[in-house]
């Protein structure tokens, strides 16, 4: 039997039209195949209590539907083999494996896990605070309203109002202080915004974490870097971004509160725990 976990309000209600689409492929290879829609069933617990050993399953959706069943736990327990289907808006952590289809080596296992506002919760693919959690909460108003704009577009507007801040952060027992700063990600994936390669070694669930500072550089020279994250080539300019890499952060901005978890909004934050 072949479980298809979905959402189906992600990707603009996309995934669901993909759903049946997939499914129609396994019963062609001679799968049975049960669907779950993740907001409408009740009984989701009552399914997965019926699930065997040699049950495949499918989470068909973005970073945010991913995020969603980790942190809900609703798989928990399950030593079954969890295939991702790619079918979100961004799909930044999906696109670290270049496939549609790719199987959790691990399941829902040994992902990161941050704190904030005494509040833990686990991430797939990256966090972040400045100018990109701001980009995200633009884009999520964009989304209810059902304007589509790229990210790049949004954030290039953004770049006009947002004020730098100043960071503290301490990786692995180790202190450092940036002025001037747009944004820091702290990456498990190497995409943000839908393909923006931020963090070109990350290498996701090995073990450790990247930081990702940009910083100390006026706005017009922003963005004349601020393009060629694209294709992960903004690291050359070593005076305005730094990269480090670690297994537990603790970063203290002072001057800005947004802080996006894979994509996802959250507001009134102080101070970051990262650890793998």
């Amino acid at each position: 039997m072949v479980y298809l976990f979905y959402n189906p309000k992600s990707n603009a209600g996309k995934t669901e039209k993909e759903i049946h689409i997939l499914e129609k492929k396994l019963n062609k290879r001679g799968y049975s195949t049960i669907k779950i829609n993740l907001i409408e069933t009740v009984d989701v617990n009552e399914i997965i209590a019926g699930i065997l050993s040699d049950d495949l399953l499918f989470i068909a959706g973005g970073d945010g539907t991913i995020n969603w069943v980790l942190n809900n736990h609703i798989l928990d327990g399950l030593n079954n083999k969890i295939y991702v289907y790619r079918s979100g808006r961004g799909n930044d952590y999906s696109r670290n494996f270049k496939k549609k289809v790719f199987l959790l080596e691990n399941g829902l296992a040994n992902f990161p896990q941050i704190k904030y506002n005494e509040t833990a919760q686990n991430f797939i693919n990256g966090v972040g605070m400045g100018i990109d959690a701001v980009t995200c909460n633009i884009q999520h108003d964009n989304f209810l309203a059902g304007r589509k704009v790229s990210y790049f577009s949004v954030a290039c507007k953004a770049f006009q109002t947002f004020k730098p801040y100043s960071l503290d952060v301490i990786v692995d027992g180790k202190s450092l202080h940036f002025d001037n700063v747009w944004f820091f990600v702290i990456q498990n994936g190497k995409y943000i915004g839908g393909g923006m390669k931020i963090s070109p070694k990350s290498i996701v669930n090995d073990g450790k974490l990247e930081l990702v500072v940009i910083h100390s550089m006026k706005l017009n020279k922003l963005l004349r870097v601020f393009p060629s994250i694209f294709i992960g080539k903004h690291t050359i300019f070593k005076k305005n971004v730094t990269i480090l890499e670690g297994k537990e952060f603790k970063c203290v901005p002072h001057g800005t509160e947004i802080l996006q978890i894979d994509g996802e909004i959250r507001k009134n934050i102080k101070t970051i725990e990262v650890k793998c």
